[in-house]
C-alpha cells in the first residue's frame, strides 16, 4: 500500500505536454539534418518545464522510454538514494562518505562511486559467491532499484558500479553472463529524477541542499574555470547568469547530460539528452541544447 501511495505522489508531479513534444520532435529533425549520419536509435531527448508555483513539471520527449547505458549519469540516482537514507536516519554521513559523495558528483570518480554504492546498499565487492549467498547479496544491491520504483521511475536498472577497467568477482557475477544486468537509464526517468530534485521532493530542506551542492556547476559564460561537465555539455550554451545543476556521463560509446537550469529570467528547465555511438562528437549535445532553448524562445550564447 505504501508503495502505491509513493508512486502516485511522485507521478502527480509529472505532466505530459504535447507542445513540448512538438518542440522536441522539431529539434530532433534539426539535429538529424545537421548531423547527417545520426540515426534515430542513437539519441533520446526529454525536456521538462518546471512550474515552481504549482510544484510540478511538464514534460516532452522523443524516445524517452528507450534504455541507454547511462555511464556516469547513474551517479545521480546513488546521490538521491543516499539523501533518502539520511533523511530516514538509516545512514550517517561521515567525513569519508562525504568525500566519496563529493568526488562521485563533482569529479565523477568511479572509485568514489564504488564506496557510495557499497555504503548505501550494504554490499561489498570480492570473490564470486555461491548461489544462495549471491542471491542475498544481489537483493541488497537492488536497494536503489526498489527506491526508484517507489518514486515512479520505471524501466531502468541502477545496481552496478561504474568502472575504469571493469568488474571482477561478484561484481562481474552480478552483471550476468551476457551483461544483461548492466546499468540502464531512460532520458524520461533521468529527467523525472532531476525534477524531483529541483522541486525538493527527495528529502527535507537540509538534505536537498546537501544534494544540490555538488551538482552546482559554473558555466562558461560566467567563469573561466567551468568544469568539463558544464563546458562540454549543456552548460556550454547557457547565457550569463544561468544557474546550472547537472550530471554528465561519457564513455567511448555514449555521451549524456542531465541538466537542470534556471535562466536569468527565472524560467527553469531540465534537459536529459542521451546519445550513443557519437561520444567522439563534442558538438552534438550542445547543438541539441541550444536548439531546444531557441525553440522554447529562450536566450543562448
Amino acid at each position: 500500500m505504501l508503495l502505491g501511495i509513493a508512486v502516485l505522489a511522485a507521478q502527480a508531479l509529472f505532466h505530459s505536454d504535447a507542445n513540448l513534444d512538438d518542440i522536441v520532435s522539431s529539434v530532433a529533425n534539426q539535429t538529424k539534418a545537421e548531423f547527417r549520419d545520426l540515426s534515430d536509435d542513437q539519441f533520446a531527448i526529454t525536456i521538462a518545464r518546471i512550474d515552481r508555483k504549482a510544484k510540478e513539471s511538464h514534460f516532452g520527449h522523443i524516445r524517452g522510454s528507450v534504455s541507454f547505458y547511462p555511464a556516469s549519469t547513474v551517479k545521480l540516482f546513488y546521490l538521491s538514494y543516499a539523501a533518502h537514507l539520511i533523511q530516514h536516519k538509516k545512514l550517517v554521513v561521515t567525513p569519508e562518505f562525504q568525500r566519496g559523495i563529493t568526488d562521485m558528483i563533482v569529479d565523477s570518480s568511479n572509485d568514489a562511486t564504488a564506496l557510495v554504492l557499497d555504503t548505501v546498499t550494504g554490499t561489498t565487492g570480492g570473490p564470486e559467491l555461491p548461489e544462495k549467498e549471491f542471491k542475498s547479496w544481489q537483493e541488497k544491491r537492488n536497494a536503489v532499484n526498489r527506491w526508484a520504483k517507489e518514486m515512479g521511475l520505471e524501466g531502468i536498472n541502477v545496481n552496478q558500479k561504474t568502472w575504469n577497467e571493469g568488474p571482477y568477482g561478484r561484481e562481474r557475477q552480478s552483471l550476468g553472463p551476457k551483461y544483461e544486468n548492466r546499468n540502464a537509464l531512460t532520458s524520461d526517468a533521468s529527467a523525472k529524477l532531476m525534477s524531483l530534485i529541483a522541486l525538493d521532493q527527495i528529502a527535507d530542506a537540509d538534505r536537498m541542499e546537501w544534494m544540490k551542492k555538488p551538482l552546482l556547476r559554473a558555466i562558461p559564460a560566467d567563469s573561466d574555470v567551468a568544469d568539463f561537465q558544464s563546458k562540454a555539455f549543456t552548460g556550454q550554451v547557457l547565457p550569463k547568469g544561468t544557474i546550472l545543476h547537472s550530471k554528465a556521463g561519457y564513455t567511448d560509446t555514449v555521451r549524456h547530460d542531465i541538466a537542470w537550469f534556471k535562466l536569468p529570467n527565472d524560467h527553469e528547465y531540465i534537459f536529459a539528452i542521451f546519445t550513443k555511438g557519437k561520444s567522439n562528437e563534442p558538438k552534438l549535445i550542445p547543438f541539441i541544447a541550444k536548439s531546444l532553448l531557441t525553440a522554447l524562445g529562450e536566450a543562448t550564447i
